[in-house]
């Protein structure tokens, strides 16, 4: 522990978890007191990485799942993304990656719905998908990428998402959220903002026109389009509680057999 707190676990103690120390809680409620909502918005989060990967695991028929950030969920009572899938399909595998030691340790240990859990970072995806266990991934073959509450902590987003449809096959699905500055009043968010600036990552805003051209190049699944995590569900079946104070949006998105070619500077963010 570098004496900073920790975006892995300052989110697990907005989900109500007990796997934080001082420094984390400490930023939480920092966060919590710009934007009350927080923890809520954290759990629909979790439910929505989790609805959305086993809806395209059922849907599209994909065996093989990358949950890159998996964060610490155990002993919080809302089913983890692996426990979704795994219930969608049990022949589905789920790679975990996360590039935090503790983080990595703690899933392996509490986790045992992965079929690995491997350092890897969502800045080097050379690094995921030429992993020494990489035979556990298979990219001639579509997949499913999660990347939850994970882009807003990138700041060449773009970038990471481009790379994702230049090495993935045809029929991959990546399941996305992202805290957004639409309809969230700049207080909150400078506030917040305040709140991760000596945490391990520092978190970025978004307006939702630059998270929804994040997937240029994709097919976003529609309905339901770029929506509020609380509201996403193809067939209109779940519907979760508003939210006054903090937005989190989410999207599905699956790559199209003719991709257009590349233009890294649309909705490029810096």
């Amino acid at each position: 522990m570098d004496g900073r707190a920790s975006t892995a676990r300052v989110y697990n103690y907005l989900l109500g978890g007990k796997d934080n120390f001082a420094v984390d809680r400490e930023a939480a409620e920092k966060i919590i007191r710009s934007a009350p909502d927080a923890p809520d918005v954290a759990r629909e989060n979790l439910r929505f990485a989790g609805r959305a990967a086993s809806w395209a695991v059922a849907t599209h028929g994909i065996k093989r799942v990358v949950d890159i950030g998996v964060g610490i969920s155990y002993g919080v009572p809302i089913p983890s993304v692996e426990t979704c899938v795994k219930q969608a399909d049990p022949a589905a595998k789920v790679i975990g990656f996360d590039p935090d030691e503790v983080v990595l340790a703690h899933a392996r240990a509490y986790r045992p719905g992965y079929g690995g859990v491997l350092h890897g970072d969502v800045t080097d995806l050379d690094g995921i998908f030429n992993h020494p266990a990489a035979d556990l991934i298979d990219t001639t073959k579509p997949i499913v990428v999660v990347l939850a509450a994970v882009l807003h902590f990138i700041k060449d987003a773009t970038a990471v998402m481009d790379e994702l449809s230049e090495r993935l096959a045809a029929g991959s699905v990546v399941v996305l959220s992202h805290a957004t500055s639409t309809d969230t009043s700049q207080g909150r968010v400078a506030g917040m903002t305040k709140a991760y600036k000596k945490a391990s990552s520092q978190i970025i805003f978004r307006p939702e026109e630059e998270i929804r051209a994040l997937a240029h190049g994709w097919d976003i699944v529609t309905p339901p389009d770029l929506v509020d995590v609380q509201r996403w569900s193809p067939d209109g079946s779940y519907n979760g509680p508003s939210h006054e104070t903090v937005r989190v949006v989410g999207m599905a998105a699956v790559l199209p057999d003719h991709r257009p070619e590349q233009n890294h500077t649309a909705g490029a963010v810096q």
